[in-house]
């Protein structure tokens, strides 16, 4: 059920589980502190954490690289450093949760550092050396992850396989070094897949490079033609740069081979709820105050943006009438 991301009913089965006083074992808590990180919901988490810590249950290398997981994954990448810190037993799995954690937030450094401790207690596995490819392409860290990528066979015992390519392909995108990337893809030893080819379709966004776009977007769309992710991209790159037909003519495919555009949705959880926002939605019964409480917000920020602005205003005039 967590892999739905369905949190309440897995915490209404936890809880009636306990009712009839059959106690969770570490697996049981290992799949709803899974749960709770899918849902990304930090106060259920540590609610969790802490009746882990009461009821003494005892956190091994498996429920503590799931706490590890849970805590980054809600933006809480402290509380799960102490979590790290606080295991006495650590195996591949919870080494690994942290460098991905410190990854994905970013501290590309934390992550190499606790990558050079992990190798003199356990050896990286192919997950691992993902994780630390993923933090040198976050960072900007290009040397140190083309690097590491050469020499996975030689000092790990491990042939790159299509996701250590994905982040190879990642890094080279971010750096700007498109061509590279791309002949990366051509050379690599099995058949791109889908998501190495959107990752240089959003580099050429991010870079401003149309006519690479243009053949990522026509090799992704033989393998997932029915997703709108590569329409939209290279749409909006050509409305960026101010080719508004051709950005219409993208949309007018999208109609044309039947791509719907999935809506925006946004998560909440307030009092261990969780509210759904989809975009152009009206449905939640609460909908009318939620609309209303933004538009006062939307009036005072204005208001705000208005004082401030004529506040600067008349201490620049201040300010000049003091040099003259």
């Amino acid at each position: 059920m967590h892999r739905l991301g369905d949190y309440m009913i897995v915490r209404d089965l936890f809880n009636n589980m306990v009712a009839e006083n059959i106690m969770p074992d570490n697996l049981t808590m290992v799949n709803l502190v899974s749960a709770v990180a899918e849902a990304g919901a930090l106060d259920e988490g540590r609610r969790i954490h802490g009746w882990i810590v009461r009821m003494s249950i005892e956190v091994d290398a498996f429920l503590g690289a799931a706490l590890i997981d849970m805590y980054c994954k809600c933006g809480s990448i402290e509380r799960a450093f102490m979590v790290f810190k606080s295991l006495t037993e650590k195996d591949v799995t919870v080494w690994t949760a942290m460098i991905t954690g410190f990854a994905f937030h970013g501290y590309g450094n934390k992550a190499l550092e606790l990558f050079a401790e992990m190798q003199k207690h356990v050896m990286p596995n192919n997950v691992t050396l993902v994780a630390i490819l993923t933090a040198c392409s976050h960072s900007g860290l290009l040397d140190l992850g083309l690097k590491i990528f050469n020499t996975m066979n030689k000092n790990y015992g491990i042939q790159p396989e299509i996701k250590h390519y994905g982040c190879l392909v990642d890094l080279l995108g971010r750096s700007g070094r498109l061509a590279e990337a791309k002949d990366v893809v051509e050379k690599m030893p099995m058949k791109p897949s889908r998501s190495i080819w959107g990752t240089i379709l959003s580099a050429c966004r991010a870079h401003g490079n149309l006519e690479m776009a243009e053949t990522a977007l026509t090799e992704l769309l033989k393998l997932e033609p029915e997703k709108e992710g590569g329409y939209i991209l290279l749409s909006n790159m050509y409305a960026s740069k101010g080719n508004w037909s051709y950005s219409d003519k993208i949309r007018e495919l999208m109609v044309r081979s039947r791509v719907k555009k999935t809506a925006g949705c946004s998560s909440l959880v307030v009092d261990g709820a969780i509210h759904n926002f989809v975009a152009a939605d009206n449905q939640h019964p609460e909908w009318r105050d939620i609309k209303y409480a933004l538009n006062n917000l939307h009036d005072m920020m204005n208001m705000q943006q208005i004082f401030l602005r004529t506040y600067c205003n008349c201490c620049w005039k201040h300010v000049d009438s003091y040099q003259l």
